[in-house]
């Protein structure tokens, strides 16, 4: 306790000191580097650094390693943003102990620039480098690494690090742990780790907002984005069947929306609600060589089923580029909008995909998607079978015909197609939500996606992505056990 009381009272100093930037989070903070902060550093008469003192109260210090003839680290002052950086020459840099020799989770987040006077030298010049098998080089799991790509210069930048299952040091700053290539030219303005992952976009844009703010950096891509990495942890426990899996105690005070729910029960889908595309007017063929079929799309035991399977198809869809293979999909006449879509399903077990997504693209100027999911549920690679899939894409809007995409992709403990989960997606007019099981896996930030869309679920040949399906796999089948929408109460 008496820890977290002096390190809360330095992170409000350190607010003060610097105008009134939020200080970063303090929890699971075990280093924290900062140029700006003299009083964290031993300099000798030529302001040459000898030892970083860590601001994280871990005592996580750096010190100094200088070959023979080499320059040492300096600090510059009113260098970056009107802050000191420390400057490094290529010859020299700082070494740290062993921070956490269990294995578990890291986030690492460095700011730094080179100036056209400081370019040359090595490619791949570290900026961090953990390496507790010595043995193994950085860029091998459970050693790792933050480079910078190329010997000329480079903007202010901030450069993060997301991992899972790693010990954390020895490690070197500027430098590679062991060896003497590969020493950083360049300034380094601040550091912070953490031996957690950032538990959501609201503590992701307070880390990341302090150090844009305090050195005038651009916040990165993933700054608007947040991903879970690591099991699910607690689940929580359906209580009940009218809310979403995700928020049993109905803080958004939800209601039905039955036009777009759908228990799937009836012995055919709901005509008035859904539409199968078969290959008339303007529906998608499907993703060549696998056509959709309306026979692929069918009810049984309380499921919508969509089966991947191969066939013989007839010729005219053969000279259009279909051939031995079929799918289907199905969705919504109507279009839905702003609100929760959860569903239970399982991934067929081939590399056909399994999909469940929302999309508009009857408008040239006005086209967009949302994929709740896109499952390869059985491929040729191991770890894709557990990658969860999520993305959301434009691809017209009145301004432009470029296509934009924000997405990312979960790693499940469990193959995704071996049993029924529960997949919810909250689409609201500022956030994208998206939960496993009830869990938040990944949130963004909401920056095209408002026009109302179709509800799909589909199944299609994704042979550069997921590989080509093996025939020994099919059929396959893609089960939803039902579809339920709801809408934010005021």
């Amino acid at each position: 306790m008496s820890r977290f009381i002096l390190l809360a009272t330095l992170l409000s100093v350190v607010c003060n000191a610097s105008g009134g930037t939020p200080p970063p989070l303090a929890n699971g903070l075990v280093l924290w580097l900062d140029a700006a902060d003299a009083s964290k550093m031993t300099l000798d008469a030529q302001n040459h650094l000898l030892r970083w003192h860590d601001k994280s109260g871990e005592a996580n210090d750096v010190t100094v390693d200088n070959g023979a003839d080499a320059a040492l680290p300096q600090r510059v002052g009113n260098a970056m943003n009107g802050h000191p950086v420390v400057r490094l020459s290529g010859t020299s840099a700082f070494l740290g102990k062993a921070i956490r020799t269990a294995k578990g989770p890291v986030t690492l987040l460095i700011v730094s620039r080179r100036l056209t006077g400081q370019s040359g030298g090595e490619t791949w010049q570290r900026l961090f480098s953990s390496r507790p098998i010595i043995a193994d080089n950085d860029n091998v799991p459970p050693n790792f690494a933050i480079s910078v790509q190329q010997p000329t210069a480079y903007d202010p930048t901030l450069f993060v690090l997301e991992l899972d299952d790693v010990p954390i040091g020895p490690y070197a700053v500027g430098r590679n742990v062991v060896g003497s290539a590969e020493h950083l030219r360049g300034d380094i303005a601040e550091i912070l780790m953490y031996d957690r992952h950032l538990a959501s976009l609201e503590e992701r844009q307070r880390v990341f907002r302090y150090l844009a703010d305090k050195w005038s950096v651009a916040l990165p891509k993933v700054a608007n984005s947040w991903t879970r990495i690591g099991p699910l942890g607690m689940l929580p426990e359906r209580t009940n069947a009218e809310l979403p899996l995700s928020d049993q105690d109905n803080v958004g005070q939800w209601m039905l929306d039955t036009q777009f729910s759908d228990d799937f029960d009836g012995a055919t889908l709901n005509a008035s609600r859904w539409h199968v595309n078969n290959a008339t007017g303007t529906d998608s063929l499907g993703r060549k060589p696998a056509l959709f079929t309306p026979d692929n799309a069918y009810l049984s035991d309380g499921h919508l089923n969509i089966v991947f399977r191969k066939e013989t198809l007839p010729q005219k869809y053969v000279r259009l580029g279909y051939k031995d293979y079929s799918s289907a999909m199905v969705r919504t006449h109507g279009r839905s909008f702003y609100g929760y879509y959860e569903a239970r399903a399982k991934p067929m077990d081939s590399a056909g995909s399994s999909a469940f997504w929302l999309a508009w693209t009857g408008l040239a100027d006005n086209a967009t998607e949302i994929d709740i999911f896109e499952i390869g549920g059985k491929t040729k690679n191991a770890s894709f079978d557990r990658r969860y899939n999520m993305n959301a894409h434009v691809w017209a809007t009145p301004q432009s015909t470029e296509h934009l995409t924000d997405g990312s992709s979960w790693i499940s403990p469990w193959r995704l197609a071996s049993a029924f989960h529960v997949y919810g997606f909250d689409w609201q007019p500022d956030t994208l939500r998206w939960y496993v099981d009830g869990v938040l896996v990944r949130e963004a930030k909401n920056t095209h996606w408002f026009f109302p869309m179709h509800i799909l679920f589909d199944s299609e040949a994704m042979w550069n992505w997921f590989g080509v399906v093996d025939d020994a796999d099919l059929p396959s089948t893609f089960s939803v056990d039902y579809l339920k929408v709801w809408r934010r109460g005021q």
